[in-house]
């Protein structure tokens, strides 16, 4: 074995980058009762080929089917038999697997997740029934208006782009989805340079650390994917019908990705306009005019870009009212900033939900595992929560001021 090791946020968190470019964290936490368990591999649905859309999330179903040397059931049973939690997400620029269990069955957990990763076991048969799963989840998603109005929004941000794709694919890349195109996409991007194993409990780094690079030892070679920023245009407007009741609004804007120090001030914003009870949004057009039961703001940050955006849900004959009341909140926040009071509890409000996230140990692995792979480093809780108390009022108009100057991208899913 052949790395380096660091101690990062604190002497419980320590880091080995070992050889081929693989990263191990973990953080010891010597009085829990269970451990988490995660592997993060640095590829996501922006880095399909098109006709290949929904690969990742593909992959990532299949991998439960079992390996070589377990089958499905076993799987599902040893999770179920120790009361555990066995699951995975795919997102726009990483696939993540994860378990939950009790510290005394961490070697299940541990082969388990990286038996699946490294020898996946899945046939013909596996696929052609888990592709019907991921069909049915296509036509839920086209059934849920609120997600239709998001996957409508970000085609509009990111227009031919990959970060504008759904990350479940369409429903002509999964139904000609092949063995051999997932297997092939699995043995190009699950390897050394790629992926991110944290454990949160109390382990023993260097034990994690050896039967890790042992268990991917055949994994070497390869790297991170090549990306190609987005261009500057976007769509302005798009409606889509449905037989529903409600119209659904979102409009967006693009904004600076996560290597931008403004994305703490982008984080706070969507916080004052849309995170909680008290937020602008929320107390005019819920509170005060009734014109919505849901309605929230939020920010998200990409390597090379990043969106800012709002949300909200009206009868059809309001949703002039409601685009109009938006458009107004927005455009004070730019030009006359926050208020001192509302951006002490938009901060406070951001700070607490982060300390209160990480109660649980699959909390706190999944945030080191993601430091690790997109910035390649872990960011401090106390460097994060410093950097969102820094935020001024200021930031706040300007940063705001800045997005909105950007052009703007409209999805409205209404009755028809």
């Amino acid at each position: 074995m052949v790395g380096s090791s660091s101690l990062e946020d604190g002497d419980s968190v320590r880091v080995s980058r070992l050889d081929g470019g693989l990263r191990v964290v973990t953080e010891v936490l010597p009085r829990s009762r269970s451990v988490a368990i995660g592997v993060w591999v640095g590829v996501g649905n922006r880095d399909e080929p098109a006709e290949l859309a929904g690969v990742s999330h593909f992959l990532e179903h299949l991998l439960f089917k079992g390996s070589s040397s377990r089958s499905a059931q076993e799987i599902a049973e040893g999770i179920d038999a120790v009361g555990g939690d066995l699951n995975a997400f795919t997102s726009k620029e990483y696939t993540a697997f994860h378990a939950r269990i009790p510290e005394w069955d961490l070697d299940f957990g541990l082969d388990t997740l990286l038996d699946v990763l490294v020898d996946p076991g899945f046939t013909a048969d596996d696929l052609d029934a888990e592709r019907q799963v991921i069909l049915e989840e296509l036509s839920w998603s086209a059934d849920t208006p609120d997600d239709v109005v998001h996957s409508v929004l970000a085609e509009c941000l990111f227009p031919d782009h990959s970060l504008g794709w759904e990350v479940l694919g369409t429903q002509g890349s999964i139904r000609a989805m092949t063995v051999d195109d997932v297997r092939t996409f699995h043995d190009q991007w699950y390897r050394r340079p790629n992926i991110v194993v944290a454990v949160v409990g109390p382990v023993e780094h260097d034990e994690i650390v050896a039967r890790v690079d042992v268990a991917l030892a055949g994994r070497s070679g390869g790297g991170a994917p090549a990306r190609i920023a987005p261009l500057d245009a976007v769509v302005s407007d798009s409606s889509t019908y449905r037989s529903i009741e409600q119209a659904h609004f979102a409009k967006g804007w693009r904004s600076p990705g996560l290597h931008s120090p403004d994305r703490y001030t982008l984080a706070v914003a969507a916080q004052l306009l849309g995170g909680g009870w008290s937020s602008r949004l929320f107390r005019e057009i819920r509170e005060k005019r009734g014109l919505s039961y849901s309605v929230f703001a939020s920010a998200t940050s990409f390597v090379d870009s990043g969106t800012f955006s709002v949300y909200a849900a009206t009868a059809p004959e309001r949703l002039t009212e409601l685009r109009f009341v938006i458009d107004e909140q927005l455009a004070e926040l730019a030009v006359d900033g926050p208020g001192e009071r509302e951006l002490e509890v938009a901060r406070g409000g951001f700070e607490g939900a982060t300390v209160l996230g990480l109660e649980d140990t699959g909390s706190r692995m999944a945030r080191l595992a993601t430091n690790l792979l997109i910035r390649d480093r872990i960011v401090g809780v106390d460097e994060y929560l410093d950097a969102v108390r820094a935020v001024s009022a200021g930031d706040v108009q300007r940063v705001i001021g800045d997005v909105l100057a950007g052009p703007s991208a409209v999805s409205v899913v209404a009755p028809g």
